[in-house]
């Protein structure tokens, strides 16, 4: 493999919209984003693994427009009106096969760099001695999270396909897993990140972007961490777990539903702008059935889509309209939200409904409607009255955030999702990436 060898000003990586700190030194690193192992596995020094930490942040951002688009198409709760690609509206939505080479594969192979780059942070660490323990502890914890995050959203789109659990020797990477064993080794892999976390210190040895602040301590950033394993606990159907996690994260009752770490953008190098923005190309719309179920006074419809006239059509292949246009990212620097105090309050709500608190379930249930505007749930309280409920508020409330899809095919609802037009159909799963599969072939 060639060396790859960039002279980096921190300064200037660290003035643009992924980072935000004043460090002035230069010194020769890898590139953080694409590092040669060789010059990073053996005594890397500090510097270099700052630089991987950064690539690490990055990396993590890659794939999240794709991963939307393609669990949001696929849960019909949005489209993306593609003006040069109709595979969003056809293939997507079922009309014609799925194509196991197509670009919506990114949903699960765009994560695949993250998982990579976590690998050489963690190999690092392991062979240098240019960092404490302590030190060592918290680049280890960073890692492992990002590298859960990213198994989680590659699952995610996977479901009963799996994912390799053990890719460290690409040459030799593990064969898939089950959805139950994936979903146990991505646990595995956040509960050393916490673990980690737990012994690396008051501060991080590296400077995190603005946007993780309130999580740029191992402290805080390991709430951020129990909160990705609490998603992980809830499809496992563990409430037990789930339950036990809940005050280990950033859940508040009285706190904005929109704290929680993002992903940062800015479309100066080199940083990159906001994908998921809409473009004269790309629009992406919300379902008009859905936006048109939603209660009058749902202050929710106006921080997510706008309403236009006349209405937005789409006539490559699938011919469809709606008056709803997405709302959320109207800048390049627009960051992008990983988990929020909103989904947290709601997966509260869901925990207590499984474990018959009702009395629990609907207040956190209000503190979500009263934030959209609403007046406090009146419906029945038997637990799968209540469930239905909270899928509800979660429709509105994480829109375009990735979840409906894993929603209601968690709760066998996948049938019930509404077809806006004849000859759709509802996925549970997205094919398996060619690559993979001809990897398999080639190495039974």
């Amino acid at each position: 493999m060639k060396k790859i060898i960039y002279s980096i000003s921190s300064a200037l990586l660290l003035t643009t919209g992924l980072m935000s700190c004043g460090i002035t030194t230069t010194e020769e690193v890898i590139n953080p984003n694409n590092p040669s192992l060789s010059s990073v596995t053996s005594n890397a020094t500090k510097g270099q693994l700052d630089a991987l930490a950064i690539g690490q942040i990055g990396r993590a951002r890659d794939g999240v427009d794709t991963y939307h688009q393609v669990v949001g198409s696929a849960g019909k709760e949005l489209f993306n009106f593609n003006s040069t690609e109709n595979r969003w509206m056809t293939e997507l939505n079922g009309t014609k096969p799925l194509d196991n080479s197509n670009f919506y594969n990114g949903a699960t192979t765009a994560f695949g760099p993250a998982v990579r780059q976590a690998n050489t942070l963690i190999a690092a660490i392991a062979n240098t001695k240019s960092v404490t323990a302590q030190e060592a502890s918290a680049y280890q914890g960073l890692a492992n999270t990002f590298k859960g995050l990213a198994y989680l959203y590659q699952l995610n789109v996977q479901y009963t396909n799996g994912v390799r659990l053990n890719v460290e020797d690409p040459l030799k990477p593990s064969k898939f897993a089950t959805y139950d064993e994936s979903l146990v080794g991505i646990k595995k892999f956040l509960d050393d990140g916490a673990a980690q976390l737990d012994a690396a210190g008051a501060a991080f040895p590296f400077a995190m972007p603005a946007t993780y602040a309130g999580f740029n301590t191992p402290a805080t950033f390991k709430k951020f961490n129990r909160a990705i394993a609490l998603r992980v606990a809830i499809y496992q159907k563990d409430w037990t777990t789930a339950a036990a996690l809940l005050p280990q994260t950033f859940l508040s009752e009285t706190g904005s539903l929109a704290t929680g770490p993002a992903h940062s953008f800015n479309p100066t190098n080199p940083d990159v702008a906001n994908p998921m923005i809409n473009t004269s190309s790309v629009r992406i719309v919300g379902l008009e059935k859905l936006w048109n179920d939603a209660e009058a006074g749902d202050l929710r419809l106006a921080n997510k889509v706008k309403v236009v006239s006349p209405s937005i059509s789409f006539t490559n292949g699938v011919v469809y309209a709606t008056k709803y246009l997405a709302n959320m990212y109207n800048s390049a620097s627009s960051p992008v939200p990983i988990i929020r105090n909103e989904e947290l309050v709601l997966i509260a709500a869901e925990v207590a409904a499984q474990q018959g608190k009702t009395a629990d379930a609907t207040k956190y249930i209000n503190i979500v409607r009263k934030a959209a505007g609403l007046k406090d749930y009146a419906g029945a309280t038997d637990q799968a009255s209540l469930i239905n409920a909270i899928l509800k508020e979660r429709v509105y409330s994480l829109w375009y955030e990735g979840h409906r899809w894993v929603d209601m095919r968690r709760y066998g609802k996948l049938g019930e999702i509404a077809l806006p037009v004849a000859g759709m159909t509802i996925y549970d799963k997205m094919v398996r990436p060619l690559a993979e599969v001809n990897w398999d072939i080639a190495n039974p």
